[in-house]
C-alpha cells in the first residue's frame, strides 16, 4: 500500500518581523513565501513560493495568507495538505498523521475562538460593515440555498481564526473551489481600502467562510481541533 504523504506549508513572507522565541519545525513543516510575486527578494535560494504555477501571489496585500491558501490549491500534490503562519503553528502530537488516518479525520481546525455580539456582528464593529452586507447579498442571489444556514451560523458565537487548517487536499479543494470565488467577488465589489489592515478584509472574511463551509457540511466532514501557539 502506498504511503500517504504530508505536507503543512508554513506561510512566511520577507516582511515578517525576526522571531524571538525559540520555534522548530516538525518534520512535516516547509516555509511557502508568500506575496513572493511583490518582490525580488527571496527568504533562502531554495524557498517554495507562492508565484510559482498558478497563482494569486500579485493579490497578496488584500488577501494575505490566502495567496499560500490558493497556491497550495492549484499546485500541492500532498495527500494531507495544511497552512499555518511563522508566528502561529497547530500544536500536534508527534503522530498527528496517523491519528488523522485511524481516525478518518477530514480537517484540524484551531480551536474556535467566542465573539459578541456575534460572528456578523463582531465583524461589522471591527471591519467595514458594507463589506460584510455585501457578503450577504452574495449569498442571497449567488448561493440561496444556503442563505438561511449562513444567516444562522453567523448569528452564532464560534469561529475559528487565522485561516489555518490541515486537511485532506481533496477536501481543501472542494473549500477552495467553493471558498474563492466568493472572495474575489466580495474583493471586486469592495475595491482597495486605504487603511493597510482594513484593506486585508478578504482574510478576515474568509476566517468566517472556512468556519460556516464545516458546520454548515458537519455531517459530510468529521472536523477536530487543535490549539495553536502564537510565538513573539
Amino acid at each position: 500500500m502506498e504511503e500517504m504523504t504530508a505536507r503543512i506549508y508554513v506561510a512566511s513572507s520577507i516582511f515578517d518581523k525576526p522571531l524571538q522565541d525559540n520555534y522548530t519545525f516538525i518534520r512535516e513543516e516547509v516555509v511557502l513565501q508568500v506575496g513572493a510575486a511583490l518582490t525580488k527578494e527571496r527568504i533562502s535560494n531554495d524557498v517554495i513560493t507562492d508565484c510559482e504555477g498558478e497563482n494569486i501571489s500579485i493579490r497578496n496585500k488584500q488577501f494575505c495568507e490566502l495567496t499560500g491558501l490558493y497556491w497550495i490549491w492549484k499546485n500541492a500534490r500532498e495527500d494531507y495538505v495544511g497552512l499555518v503562519h511563522y508566528r502561529r503553528h497547530f500544536l500536534l502530537p508527534e503522530d498527528w498523521l496517523e491519528r488523522m488516518k485511524e481516525n478518518q479525520v477530514d480537517v484540524i481546525l484551531p480551536v474556535p475562538l467566542y465573539v459578541a455580539p456575534s460572528i456578523a456582528g463582531n465583524y461589522m464593529e471591527r471591519h467595514i460593515a458594507s463589506d460584510w452586507e455585501y457578503l450577504m447579498t452574495y449569498f442571497r442571489k449567488e448561493l440561496p440555498e444556503e442563505y438561511k444556514e449562513a444567516e444562522r451560523i453567523f448569528n452564532g458565537n464560534l469561529y475559528s481564526p487565522c485561516n489555518m487548517l490541515i486537511a485532506r487536499k481533496e477536501v481543501l479543494d472542494r473549500l477552495c473551489e467553493w471558498m474563492f470565488p466568493i472572495l474575489f467577488a466580495v474583493a471586486k465589489q469592495g475595491g482597495k481600502k486605504e487603511d493597510s489592515y482594513l484593506n486585508r478584509y478578504p482574510g478576515f472574511i474568509s476566517e468566517r467562510l472556512l468556519t460556516y463551509f464545516f458546520e454548515s457540511r458537519n455531517s459530510e466532514y468529521r472536523v477536530v481541533y487543535a490549539n495553536k501557539n502564537f510565538l513573539k
